[in-house]
This record gives structure tokens, C-alpha cells and sequence, in this order.
């Protein structure tokens, strides 16, 4: 079985990568978006996922001999509720069999209308889920904050990027984690507080395996003293 993908601006989507039901891979498409697959008796539905694009999941029917796709965008939206978000990508979705016949017309679909069956997938649920977890989890640091006093010693984790020596924030994957659980850990004296964003200002008394370290533009040693947002991040706490 063959087809081809594009986007919702009608462009080329090369190397997206489709799966079957069980998320095992079953082919990519290439540089101009073409995919050639061996889709398996017992699948029916097939997941398309690429960088920077929402992942699809497409019902092929029997009589669908070439699967056109089209990816939708995947966009940032920034302090809006789930709700919202919702209704923007339904509008989006909405609109998916008049792109088909646009991308017909351009000449990079060979059929002027889909043969897949495809349905509108929410993403409120998930978000709600993660907000209730970001919620439950900036309520237990602020009691956490409450407590904490100029002079008490403290770690900080944080995850490693791409570029050496550089420390970013991680979201806590749990509550209390030990420092096994990340990448890296600064321990630190408390020297101020403020209530604005549960923030500390911290001096590190130490760090270790680097003598220094990136953090926000500036280069943090033993002695440093650098502030820390723990609304939504963890810090590890000797209980």
C-alpha cells in the first residue's frame, strides 16, 4: 500500500513516521512524502507521527487502496484552557476534506477526497489531567515553602540539555524524589525568600562533578548565589 502526506499548508511532510495499532514502527515517509507500507491483516488503524506536526491516527478501510494524508501543525497555546484549545482544533479539523480537495487541485494528491476515516481526538483530557497534577503539585510546594527558613540547606535538580554544561529546570516527574532521579543536583544554603513564584535565593555550597555550570546566562560555582522558581519544580528536602 502506498499514499502520500503533506501538511496543513499544503507542503511536503517528509520522514514522518507511521506505526501500527501497537506503536511498532511500519515505515517513514520520504523527502517528497511518499510512504510505501505492508499493513498487517489484523490493522485497520495506523498512527502517522512527525516532528513538529499532531499525530494522526487513521482508520483504513478495505476498499482505500492510496491513503492520502494531512498532518495538522503542532501550535503552542499559550494560556488558553483546555477547552479553547479544543474548539481552535476543531475548526482546524473541520476544514480537513476542503484541504484534501485544495491539495487535489495543486497536484499533490492523486484523489480529490479522502478515503480514510479519521476522528477529531480531544486533547482536553490529557491536559486536564496534567493541570490537576501541576496544581496538586504547586500546592505541596508552596506548604513545602511555608516551612523553609533563611539558613536551611536545600537541593536543587536539574536536567542536563544538548549543550555541555548547561542546566535547565525539569518538572518534577514525582513527589520527593531522591537524587537519583535527575540528571544533576545543586545543594545550597537559603539566604532570601519571596513569595512571588515560591522563589530562593540560594548560595551553593556545593556541586559536583563540574566546577561550574550555565544556568540562565549566568555561570553558577561554589559560592554562587542564583534565585529558583519552585511553584511547579521540585526540590529534593532532607526529611
Amino acid at each position: 500500500m502506498s499514499g502520500r502526506v503533506v501538511d496543513e499548508n499544503l507542503e511536503i511532510a517528509p520522514l514522518v513516521t507511521i506505526y501500527d495499532k501497537d506503536t511498532t514502527e511500519i515505515g517513514k515517509t520520504d523527502l517528497d512524502g511518499y510512504f510505501e507500507i505492508e499493513l498487517p491483516k489484523e490493522t485497520k488503524k495506523i498512527i502517522f507521527a512527525g516532528l513538529g506536526y499532531e499525530w494522526a491516527t487513521i482508520t483504513i478501510p478495505n476498499e482505500c487502496k492510496t491513503p492520502e494524508i494531512i498532518l495538522f501543525l503542532e501550535y503552542t497555546y499559550d494560556f488558553m484552557s483546555s477547552k479553547k484549545i479544543d474548539r481552535l482544533r476543531k475548526k482546524r479539523f473541520d476544514k480537513l476534506t476542503e484541504l484534501h480537495f485544495q491539495t487535489f487541485k495543486k497536484g499533490l494528491f492523486k484523489t480529490d477526497k479522502p478515503c480514510v476515516t479519521r476522528n477529531f481526538e480531544p486533547y482536553k483530557p490529557e491536559l486536564d489531567r496534567i493541570a490537576k497534577l501541576l496544581n496538586k503539585q504547586a500546592k505541596e510546594n508552596k506548604n513545602d515553602f511555608k516551612n523553609l527558613e533563611i539558613g536551611d540547606s536545600v537541593k536543587i535538580p536539574f536536567g542536563l540539555d544538548s549543550s555541555e554544561k548547561r542546566i535547565s529546570t525539569h518538572y518534577s516527574p514525582c513527589k520527593n524524589c531522591t537524587e537519583k532521579d535527575y540528571d544533576y543536583v545543586i545543594e545550597g544554603e537559603i539566604i532570601n525568600k519571596h513569595s512571588r513564584k515560591l522563589t530562593l535565593e540560594i548560595k551553593i555550597t556545593e556541586m559536583k562533578p563540574y566546577d561550574s555550570l550555565k544556568y540562565n546566562g549566568k555561570i553558577l560555582t561554589v559560592g554562587s548565589d542564583f534565585k529558583y522558581e519552585m511553584k511547579y519544580f521540585e526540590v529534593i528536602l532532607d526529611k
